[in-house]
């Protein structure tokens, strides 16, 4: 594991100045475009809960989902269909869990401090929003949220060889997550089929969760534990697939 924190490092190391503006200009952009607009046809939640206040966990985790999505793309696509980095990690006397794991915990680390910087630039450009309790549990559900959503992106690189494939999967998967996991939009807003479907997503129950949590202190068991084990499947079912890829 700490072979891979150490690569992440060099990584970030080799572009440190892109990589500190990365942090302040991404969150930045995000919270402008998506809640100044919003916010003036959405006011108030369902419970109450101003928008700004309410949007917070769902904007932090699909800014852990387009931070993760490029780190993601690197290591099992790229690297891959070009048989460069990915074929010699695969041939190390390790196991394939061991290298998703790796890469993914040092990509979520990386993920984790630009999130952290992103709750600052929020609280700065909306004060009064980012509570030190909801920072946490925010933080926390993010992190989940991004290795669950990374583990999908491994899935459907290690499943595609060509890139216009790829990319139209991944855009078609991110606006899923956007408009249908309560992101940004409640699930009250859809008709009640839709809504239906949506809630029971593995990504959609996190932002539940973590809303619960924060906006009414009720640990919501099923939507937390489901999407863990979800998972923890996805990373043995993407060992698997990793070892058939890489034909070992």
């Amino acid at each position: 594991m700490s072979a891979f924190i150490i690569r992440r490092w060099w990584l970030i190391r080799n572009r440190f100045f892109s990589f500190i503006a990365l942090a302040f200009i991404v969150p930045s952009i995000l919270s402008i475009v998506t809640v100044f607009g919003a916010k003036n046809i959405i006011v108030r939640s369902i419970n109450g809960q101003p928008y700004e206040i309410w949007v917070l966990p769902g904007l932090m985790m699909f800014l852990a989902a387009v931070l993760i999505t490029p780190l993601i793309y690197r290591d099992f696509f790229h690297l891959r269909i070009h048989s460069k980095a990915l074929i010699s990690m695969t041939l190390a006397p390790i196991r394939k869990s061991s290298i998703i794991l790796g890469i993914l915990v040092s990509a979520l680390l990386e993920v984790l401090f630009i999130i952290s910087i992103g709750m600052g630039v929020y609280s700065i450009i909306f004060p009064h929003t980012v509570m030190l309790y909801r920072a946490g549990y925010i933080l926390l559900y993010s992190v989940i949220f991004a290795l669950l959503y990374g583990n999908i992106i491994i899935m459907l690189s290690l499943f595609t060889e060509r890139i216009s494939v790829f990319m139209s999967a991944l855009l078609t998967t991110l606006i899923a997550i956007m408009f249908a996991c309560g992101l940004f939009i409640e699930f009250d807003f859809f008709p009640l089929t839709m809504s239906t479907v949506f809630q029971y997503f593995p990504l959609s129950m996190l932002s539940t969760a973590c809303r619960s949590i924060i906006f009414i202190n009720t640990f919501d068991m099923i939507n937390t534990v489901t999407p863990i084990v979800i998972t923890i499947l996805l990373i043995v079912f993407n060992s698997f697939l990793l070892k058939r890829k890489m034909k070992q």
